[in-house]
């Protein structure tokens, strides 16, 4: 896969607005979602890559605040549906004594479930040239109806085609799509996508994998030239199609949070990747990424706390 790619990062998902309780009866707001934080990390740690999201959002007051902290983060809204009376989807983080968080979602609503209309296509379409890099990832593929997966899965072949690459990230979650919907279209995914940064813990809520390598070796019997079997604590493995299993561990550190640690992860590979280093190398400095982030609270953590780009992990 060459590196030193041009061209722009765009990843398609649901961003909703998060609300989190603060002293005195506060709530304070913030954007969030598995394929908008992979986005926000990606830009910090390569600014000088366009980062586009792909998406739908509302007229609404909650979609305009999504779209301000899109922007505080530079992040190109300009490929996002804006659907007139349609409204964001929310979730609101509650915190128990041992400090484990609970998450309350309204999103059946969401305009994002509404993304990839004939004329948001066409607009995709005509600015699809410019994508060197498409994320997509299951709870993507799982809010959206089938025309809409399928239309989403033709826009990766043919950035794929193109030369781009494709990276799907698994995150499959039982109560937004029934299991053998899933397996179904995950299984069409990871055919079209060259990168599959997939967790193990996923993979054996889908399909009953017995090991990490026995997960890698299905993964990559689907021809997918590069996978990412995450492990959490415990690194990952790295494989694909034409490559031999390699263990990457991760860093020893006391976690705090763990939201967004896959996340990061994957932007933390992909940077690296679209520089040109090895896959070895690429997991190696995305499990630093997901180090640091796992030690702050919240998905998105200060920027400063992020390792460079130009440190050996």
């Amino acid at each position: 896969m060459n590196g030193h790619m041009s061209g722009a990062f765009w990843s398609a998902g649901e961003c909703m607005l998060e609300l989190r309780p603060q002293s005195h009866g506060t709530l304070a707001h913030a954007a969030a979602g598995d394929s908008y934080n992979t986005a926000v990390y990606l830009k910090r740690l390569v600014p000088d890559m366009p980062v586009r999201y792909v998406s739908a959002l509302g007229d609404d007051a909650m979609s305009g605040l999504i779209r301000e902290h899109m922007r505080d983060e530079r992040i190109d809204d300009s490929l996002i549906d804006i659907r007139a009376g349609g409204t964001a989807g929310l979730y609101a983080i509650a915190t128990d004594a041992n400090g484990e968080r609970r998450f309350t979602y309204w999103r059946a609503q969401s305009a994002a479930r509404g993304m990839l209309s004939a004329p948001h296509l066409a607009q995709l379409g005509g600015r699809l040239a410019e994508c060197r890099v498409l994320l997509l990832t299951g709870i993507t593929l799982a809010i959206l109806d089938d025309e809409r997966r399928a239309a989403l899965l033709s826009l990766a072949a043919q950035v794929r085609a193109a030369g781009g690459w494709v990276a799907l990230d698994n995150n499959y979650r039982p109560a937004l799509w029934d299991v053998a919907t899933a397996r179904e279209w995950m299984d069409r995914a990871a055919q079209v996508c060259t990168h599959a940064l997939f967790s193990f813990d996923d993979e054996v809520l889908l399909h009953g994998d017995r090991s990490p390598a026995e997960a890698l070796a299905r993964i990559a019997a689907l021809g997918v030239p590069q996978v990412v079997l995450k492990l959490g604590a415990d690194g990952c493995l790295i494989g694909g199609a034409a490559e031999h299993a390699t263990h990457v561990p991760a860093l020893a550190v006391r976690a705090v949070d763990t939201t967004a640690a896959g996340d990061s992860f994957n932007a933390g590979y992909l940077a690296q990747r679209l520089r040109g280093a090895s896959s070895i190398k690429a997991a190696e400095f995305g499990c630093a990424v997901a180090a640091a982030v796992v030690t702050h609270p919240g998905a998105i953590i200060p920027a400063a706390a992020l390792p460079s780009l130009n440190t050996e992990p």
